[in-house]
């Protein structure tokens, strides 16, 4: 196999377990705590870091921890591939993040809008903090509890959009 064949198969790899983790809600520092550990300590100890962190109920590590563990036993006897691996999901996670977030507005915002026309409706934001998405819905006329509100958009959204009821979210309300 070409030298360059192979990296693109370790690259190739590390998108797979990148998409992985964030699907499965695994964080960034999560993974980059793989990475790190990878680059520092034998592989039985990542193995065990591993199984430690789905013993204590870390979120993302007991639906990720199986498939990692796997890749470690698969590359046991070849860590350089393994750094290579991990050091690619560390690079593509934030994109393929934001990738599963493309196209949302256009799904969401139809709903947004029919809940709350009345108050003038002035547009959604979408944003992402620490994890989290973040809706900002901005009205001019509303004047009642902003929390009922969001609570009453969220709902709507994780009954008519199923890909996104799996992602954790916020809907904000703010007056324009």
């Amino acid at each position: 196999m070409t030298r360059m064949r192979r990296e693109k198969d370790l690259k190739e790899k590390g998108e797979e377990l990148a998409k992985i983790a964030v699907e499965w809600g695994l964080g960034y520092k999560q993974l980059k705590t793989l990475y790190k550990l990878a680059k520092t300590k034998p592989v039985p100890f990542i193995e065990v870091f591993i199984k430690r962190q789905m013993g204590r109920n870390v979120d993302g590590f007991n639906s990720f921890g199986q498939p990692m563990l796997e890749l470690l036993s698969e590359y046991a006897d070849d860590k350089s591939s393994l750094q290579k691996i991990l050091m690619y999901a560390n690079m593509l996670y934030q994109y393929i993040e934001r990738q599963a977030t493309m196209g949302m507005k256009e799904e969401i915002e139809p709903i947004v809008k029919q809940i709350v026309e009345e108050f003038g409706y002035h547009g959604l934001e979408i944003s992402e903090s620490r994890g989290q998405l973040e809706f900002r819905v901005k009205l001019a006329r509303f004047r009642g509890n902003p929390a009922m509100l969001a609570s009453d958009i969220e709902r709507e959204i994780r009954e008519k959009v199923p890909r996104i009821s799996k992602l954790r979210f916020r809907v904000w309300i703010e007056r324009v």
